[in-house]
Order: structure tokens, then sequence, then C-alpha cells
């Protein structure tokens, strides 16, 4: 019996963007990323922090090390971050992994995708909003449609092969840091466009949670989102992806995401979101903001 395969190095870009009064979560994110890459040997990590200013506040002074790289945003927009970030790391990396500040993969996660994605193009797996995470044990490989992983949108519970994303980037005109009434949908808009590029169906779901902090601006965020996320339901009924049970998919989150926001219109202090999420629906069924592109026309 020969001596066991040695499993082959994956540069594996981890990329972060931050604002400057984001400092602290920073360093605790970076902690902790350093800890579970550093129980993973066959990760080699480059980690790429795009730092983005706060208004009266000093850019936070980080220690360039050998896996870290420290890139600067004139402006403010996670979307153009994380771009930057990808033209930076173009050709130099195998897989790819967005991580925000608030994000804390272990290293069961990322053991098991990085070996997962030596015969796939895209691994994600579930969340915790938990302040910790401790590793599970083992992990287990199962699988979910690709409408699902669309739908729920959180980009940093997944990890991709390069070559998945491409020429792929991240709509800089919406999502948090810009002007746009679309505060949310930057994620899943670009989770969508790896799936059609790359006639995905079914993407492997592991077992082991990537844990995020918990959010204390939750109804905020709710409210915040509302434009977005129903603008984009609409385009999800009327461009689905998956074949018949991606359809089937869409159309029965359609209803509960409507009966929803009519449970808000019931709801004094919900009644502004509860309408804006009906009217984004419609406008996003007839594809009426020309602001963003319609999700098959990009």
């Amino acid at each position: 019996m020969g001596p066991p395969v040695q499993a082959r190095p994956v540069r594996v870009g981890f990329i972060i963007p931050a604002l400057a009064e984001e400092h602290q979560l920073l360093a605790a994110c970076l902690d902790r990323l350093r800890t579970a890459v550093a129980a993973v040997p066959m990760i080699v990590p480059h980690i790429i922090v795009v730092l983005q200013p706060s208004p009266g506040m000093p850019m936070p002074e980080l220690a360039v090390t050998t896996d870290v790289e420290i890139l600067y945003l004139e402006g403010r927009g996670v979307a153009r971050a994380r771009n930057r970030a990808l033209d930076h790391l173009a050709g130099r990396v195998d897989a790819l992994m967005f991580v925000d500040v608030a994000v804390r993969p272990g290293a069961a996660f990322l053991a098991a995708a990085v070996t997962q994605l030596q015969h796939d193009l895209l691994v994600s797996a579930p969340v915790a909003f938990r302040t910790d995470m401790p590793d599970p044990d083992h992990c287990e490989i199962g699988s979910v449609g690709a409408a699902f992983l669309i739908y729920r949108g959180f980009l940093w519970s997944s990890m991709m092969r390069a070559e998945a994303l491409g020429p792929l980037r991240f709509l800089e005109t919406i999502g948090p840091g810009t002007a746009s009434r679309h505060q949310a949908g930057e994620d899943s808009r670009l989770i969508y466009q790896i799936v059609a590029r790359n006639h995905l169906r079914r993407i492997p779901f592991l077992s082991a949670p990537v844990a995020r902090l918990p959010r204390p601006d939750l109804s905020e965020k709710v409210a915040r989102y509302a434009y977005g996320q129903g603008y984009l339901v609409g385009q999800y009924l009327v461009h689905p992806q998956g074949g018949i049970p991606g359809f089937a998919y869409f159309a029965f989150r359609c209803a509960l995401f409507i009966g929803r926001s009519l449970a808000m219109l019931a709801q004094g202090r919900m009644r502004a979101t509860g309408r804006e999420r009906i009217s984004a629906f419609f406008a996003g069924l007839r594809a009426q903001d020309k602001d963003v592109p319609p999700l098959q026309g990009r």
C-alpha cells in the first residue's frame, strides 16, 4: 500500500469589504478567519480587505501581512468594494469566498467546501445568526435546488471556484453604500448570474453552518431592503432558474412574500414597508425600473 495522497493546495481568495467605523469588527473577523484557515492546511489564503471611508473617521491602520492585503476605496459601496477585490485577485486564486465583517466561517465549513470544490463549481451551507459557532465534529454533504440558493441570497455562506464566476461582477449601482432604492439584491443577482452562466440545477449543501453575528437593526433592515427584495421577487417569477422545480419554488416563495407583505399592511408601524414591498413586486413583474437590468438581460 503506497503513501497517502496529499490534497492539492487550494488558493482561496477571501474578500472582506469594511467601513472605517467597522475596524473593531474587522479585527475580530480577521482573527477568527485566520484561526479557521490555519486548521485547514490545504488552503493557501489570499485575504483582501477593501476599506471604505466613514464620515469624520480616519481610516484604520492595518498591518499588511503575507496573507492579508489592504485596498482603499475612495467612496462607499459594498458591490464596488467586492469588484475591486475581484479584479485584484484575477488569475491569482482557485476559489473565492465573500466574507463580511460580521461573518465567521469555521474550519469544518472551509475544509468541506474546498474538498467539494474539486468536483463542483459552487458549494453553500446553512447560516447561523450567533455570536459564536463551535465547529461540528463532521460535515455531511446534501444538496439544494439552485432556486433556493438564489432566493436566500446569502452569498457569504458559499464558496465557489473562480471559474464559476468568470467575468461576472456585482452590479455597482445598487446595494448598501449607494443612493439606489435597491438597497438589497446585489448578492442575489450575482448568485442568479452564476447559476445561469453555469446551468446549475442542484448545489452541494454542507451541514456545517457559517455563523453571522446577530443584527441589532433587524427591523430597520427589513424596511431598508423592502424595495430591492420586492423587485427581485417579481423578477424571479418572470425569469426563474432551475426548470419547472425552480419555477414552482419561486411561485411558492412569491405567495409567502405577498402574504407577509399584506400582513404588514395590518400593522401600523409596518404598513409603509408592506406597501413598499407590494409596489416593488409589481414593478419587478413588469421590469419597470430602468435603473437595473432585467435578470436575463445581463
